[in-house]
């Protein structure tokens, strides 16, 4: 009984990988997964520069000269949190047609293309513009936020399981190339304007170009196969919306990035804020922090991925989350006159960040099942963007009523920032505890991992 047990089990893994490569060949049909994952890399640089021109720093400047407070700015950074709602929709709409690709695309496009109408903006006059910058900012990440439901499962059944965390390491290298590219660039662009006294041109070409990229991300996506599932194919339930859940794995997992994502929100939105109005940054300085955390990111994401391949997402996911805890704590030093510790803190974080990220991607995508992962991806992105988007309304609302603190600590004038800074590394530290309870298939404990960590970094420099 115990040999023909032995050899039942032995047969699995080779049944599996059969059985996988079936399911790849189906999906891929006579393109090699080599020629599909080359776009799939393309489609994540175009949609970066999207992401970055019309993101922070960028978008908080551009609220500043807007006129945006306090309040609003943290307004600005919970809505692409509470946008995530929309993913049930998403998900809902995706299992009960099977066009994932079709769903996705329009999605995306509406979501990207929707900024054409804010291109305009800088160069008229009136208080209503803040609230139409909103508003447009809304649309647009209802449509981003319903279109990632859709591919995440799609890029999720383009490359095979065993390959995720090599591949995804290499993609996000090619993102980072190009985000520090868009930041440098669209930095210094910003800054000439501004001297010359025409920010709103500035403002208005990083808007133009973003949506263009947008538009390219979208073509090629559309040149991704997908795989085909019939109208029907998943059950639509009761059942089918509590079952993420309803299961223990997941429920863990829920729970902590919901508690991660309130200690993130809480502070989320100010630190560009702070850089701007109480450090006195130029936007070319802001690019060149955030080229320095991007590179040091650029040379962790591939050791990363090859450590979650062969260890799990588990052990990155709380070694990382217990170091950046710290990263708050270290935004209360810096002063105007003193901005040396921040390029430290780029290369630090920006090492964390890039383990953190690629875990966070491939968790959900582990453990949730293969048959309805639509919906537990969708439910996973509500719960995480909920704590987040709870979060950065209290902190826009203390923030706002903190305006008027000014503390001397010796060189140091502690202002309301510093608070919610120091709020923020509490509760990451209390979300990278509960971490710990995460449970993933064929993860290795931590201490094993950290070992290893060590065992290496003493092997290279003995």
């Amino acid at each position: 009984m115990e040999t023909e047990q032995t050899e039942s089990d032995a047969k699995r893994p080779a049944l599996a990988d059969k059985s996988q490569a079936t399911a790849e060949a189906e999906l891929l049909g006579r393109q090699p997964l080599r020629h599909i994952l080359p776009f799939v890399t393309w489609e994540g640089v175009f949609a970066t520069i999207f992401i970055t021109l019309t993101g922070s720093p960028f978008l908080t400047g551009f609220a500043l000269f807007l006129g945006a407070n306090n309040f609003e700015i943290g307004l600005l950074g919970a809505i692409p949190f509470i946008s995530q709602v929309s993913q049930i929709l998403a998900a809902y709409r995706i299992d009960l047609t099977g066009r994932c690709k079709t769903l996705t695309t329009g999605s995306l496009l509406l979501g990207r293309q929707i900024w054409w109408l804010l291109v305009p903006l800088p160069f008229i006059e009136g208080d209503w513009r803040l609230g139409y910058m909103l508003g447009i900012f809304i649309i647009s990440n209802v449509g981003v936020t319903m279109g990632a439901a859709g591919w995440f499962t799609w890029v999720a059944d383009l490359v095979p399981r065993r390959l995720r965390g090599r591949y995804f390491g290499s993609r996000s290298a090619a993102i980072a190339f190009s985000t520090i590219a868009t930041f440098i660039i669209a930095g210094a662009a910003l800054d000439f304007f501004q001297k010359s006294g025409r920010a709103d041109y500035g403002y208005a070409i990083l808007l133009a170009a973003g949506s263009v990229s947008g538009l390219v991300a979208a073509f090629i996506m559309n040149r991704l196969p997908e795989k085909n599932i019939p109208a029907g194919a998943v059950v639509i339930d009761k059942d089918y919306f509590l079952a993420p859940v309803r299961s223990a794995e997941f429920r863990r997992l829920l729970i902590f990035f919901f508690i991660w994502n309130i200690g993130t929100g809480i502070a989320g939105a100010f630190f560009a804020a702070h850089m701007l109005t109480n450090l006195k940054m130029t936007f070319t300085q802001i690019s060149l922090y955030s080229t320095a955390s991007l590179i040091a990111a650029l040379f962790a994401n591939k050791p990363w991925g090859v450590l979650i391949d062969k260890y799990g997402s588990k052990p990155t996911l709380v070694a990382c989350s217990l170091g950046l805890s710290v990263v708050p704590l270290i935004w209360l030093v810096p002063r105007h006159d003193y901005l040396w510790i921040l390029g430290l803190e780029a290369i630090y974080a920006g090492i964390l960040w890039a383990g953190f990220n690629l875990a966070a991607f491939n968790l959900p995508l582990s453990i949730s099942p293969e048959k309805n992962r639509t919906i537990y991806l969708a439910v996973f992105a509500v719960a995480s963007g909920t704590g987040f988007f709870a979060a950065s309304l209290l902190g826009g609302g203390l923030a706002e009523i903190w305006k008027g603190i000014g503390i001397a600590i010796g060189p140091q004038v502690v202002v309301n920032y510093h608070i919610l800074f120091a709020i923020s590394a509490v509760i990451r530290g209390v979300a990278a505890l509960i971490a710990a309870s995460i449970k993933e298939q064929r993860a290795t404990e931590l201490f094993g991992f950290v070992q290893f960590l060590t065992n290496r970094v003493v092997r290279r420099y003995r």
